[in-house]
């Protein structure tokens, strides 16, 4: 039985400044229409949403490179799959490694520091809260019986006028991926047991959360550590380490792991490992 063709996924690396200018370009290079060619243009950087064959990935890192655009193309098969990332609640930065425990502080997972690959952290926004500070009231009996006369329906209570917008700080995440065998840890700032900070340990899971990631950005000197970390750690009031979901910082753990690959393949002047040999990664 003959085998099927190989399938690949185009990943973008740069924001494109300019969709319109290679709107055309890339719809020819893709098949697709310009309208979709034009919004993947608008979300990048980031993974083509559908899969291609060999020619049409090559026309499309042909265009791209031609573009000035970083990009390359993963085999489906070989695209790193980290989900879902394994979030823990007790863990412990130590001197030999970093230590997953679990919920009786039993260790469950060991990393050595030269085995975390990836640091990528920030915070998810969270939406408003609305808290009721009083009864709806009664509506007046005479103001009442004038709509009913009228036809017209009561006039309800809406909620907004009777609750206080309670705004809600956003909560910090941070992804860790180990490599050999490649996984992906998740820790979220308020349900994470900070323990082993032993004299460093502050009342507030926002204080202890930043002294976390910095002892992993400071043991693991090999890991690549995303924009987002240094922001969130350098620059706690910059909105360049907020993120929408859990999901869309996942996404970008994503992408910026094979960023950092496409950076040490790119300056060692070699392919990236996984990528089809026949379709070099270009830039």
């Amino acid at each position: 039985m003959p085998k099927p063709p190989a399938q690949y996924r185009v990943v973008i690396f740069d924001a494109i400044d300019d969709p319109q200018r290679l709107r055309d370009g890339l719809s020819e290079a893709a098949g697709v229409h310009p309208t979709d060619a034009v919004q993947w243009l608008a979300k990048a950087p980031g993974a083509w949403p559908r899969l291609v064959d060999g020619d049409v990935a090559r026309r499309l890192l042909d265009f791209l490179y031609k573009s000035g655009v970083a990009a390359e193309a993963w085999r489906a098969d070989l695209y790193p799959d980290l989900s879902p990332a394994r979030t823990i609640h007790r863990a412990a930065c130590l001197s030999e490694g970093f230590r997953v425990e679990g919920l009786r502080g039993e260790p469950t997972h060991y990393v050595p520091w030269d085995r975390i690959e990836l640091i990528c952290a920030g915070r998810i926004s969270s939406e408003d809260q609305f808290r009721e500070t009083r009864p709806p009231r009664w509506p007046s009996t005479v103001v009442s019986g004038f709509r009913a006369l009228a036809l017209m329906k009561p006039r309800p209570t809406y909620r907004s006028a009777r609750a206080t917008r309670i705004p809600r700080d956003p909560t910090g995440e941070v992804i860790v991926v180990r490599r050999d065998p490649r996984i992906a840890f998740r820790v979220v700032e308020s349900h994470m047991n900070y323990a082993y900070l032993g004299d460093r340990l502050r009342d507030s899971a926002a204080e202890n959360f930043p002294l976390f990631v910095s002892d992993l950005r400071d043991r693991a000197k090999d890991a690549y550590v995303t924009d987002s970390t240094r922001s969130l750690l350098e620059n706690p009031e910059s909105t360049d380490h907020e993120f929408a979901s859990s999901q869309e910082l996942f996404e970008h753990a994503v992408l910026r792991l094979l960023w950092s690959w496409y950076r040490r393949d790119r300056d060692a002047h070699d392919l990236t490992q996984g990528t089809d040999p026949d379709l070099e990664t270009l830039d």
